[in-house]
C-alpha cells in the first residue's frame, strides 16, 4: 500500500472542506492563477508549474517537497 508520510497539497485542501472556496481564492491570487487551475491541482490530476509550487509552499509554511512530493515510498 501507498505510506504517505506527510499531507501533500491534495490532501490537505481536500482535508479544508468549510473554507476551501476562500483557500481556493487565496492560492489563485498569490499564484495569479485562475480558480480552475487551483482546483485543477486540488484534484491532483494537475501540477502547478515549480514557481507556483514554490508560492503555495511558502504561504502554508512548509518545503515544495512536503506539498507536491515526487514520489512516494511504497511497502
Amino acid at each position: 500500500f501507498l505510506n504517505i508520510l506527510y499531507m501533500v497539497f491534495v490532501d490537505y485542501m481536500n482535508s479544508l472542506r468549510d473554507v476551501r472556496s476562500d483557500e481556493v481564492k487565496k492560492i489563485a491570487e498569490i499564484t495569479s492563477s485562475s480558480r480552475d487551475s487551483v482546483y485543477r491541482w486540488m484534484s491532483g490530476k494537475v501540477d502547478p508549474p515549480m514557481v507556483k509550487k514554490k508560492i503555495i509552499a511558502h504561504y502554508y509554511g512548509k518545503t515544495v517537497n512536503e506539498l507536491f512530493p515526487t514520489n512516494h515510498e511504497t511497502e
